[in-house]
């Protein structure tokens, strides 16, 4: 791009806009803070990178490749539909444990609105259905939870068990804390399927 200093790393600026974003959020996040980690000057990031929010999606895109897609890996690593979810959900407990108090960058924008109207942006709405259909469709796949409607409401149910996961991490609970209530979810899905005993 025009006026790129030479010594411009495309890939060193990404890593450092995802460490910025995930540390601050969408709104606390100013483009001053994202020229100062780049490294260059206000218009040579406009001319690299484009806008806060075009700056926002490569970085949730990138997060979503790295970080998403390699928890979301746990839903294929059982046979049993409700026991792969256990093991996502413990999975992000483990990862919430080490990143306190940043938590996950998705889950924390889908709770932080980024316009004044208090809309969530609409890349981040549809990461987080991707997210919800993935735990859904495991559920619902063969041998799992043939009936639809109980197979999404335990979807809604793992979501927002990850969503409390987030906030802990985010308030900065301690780490067994969060592996702990991590546990205690994991093992409400994965018992969800049995009936209570007389």
């Amino acid at each position: 791009m025009a006026g790129r200093p030479k010594s411009f790393d495309m890939d060193v600026a990404l890593e450092a806009f995802v460490d910025v974003f995930w540390t601050k959020g969408y709104q606390g996040t100013s483009i001053d803070d994202l020229q100062q980690v780049a490294g260059i000057k206000r218009g040579s990031f406009y001319a690299a990178f484009g806008c806060k929010d075009d700056v926002f999606a490569t970085v949730l895109n990138k997060y979503w490749n790295e970080a998403t897609e390699l928890g979301l890996a746990h839903l294929k690593t059982e046979a049993d539909p409700r026991r792969a979810v256990a093991q996502f959900i413990r999975h992000v407990g483990l990862f919430m444990s080490r990143n306190t108090p940043r938590g996950c960058l998705l889950l924390t924008s889908s709770g932080s609105p980024e316009s004044e109207t208090g809309q969530t942006s609409p890349l981040v709405r549809e990461r987080m259905n991707v997210l919800e259909d993935r735990i859904f469709h495991t559920l619902h796949r063969q041998n799992g939870i043939p009936d639809k409607k109980r197979a999404r409401e335990l979807a809604a149910f793992a979501l927002s068990c990850l969503l409390g996961l987030n906030a802990l991490a985010r308030n900065g609970q301690d780490s067994d804390r969060i592996l702990a209530a991590a546990d205690h979810a994991a093992n409400a899905v994965e018992n969800s399927g049995q009936q209570p005993a007389n």
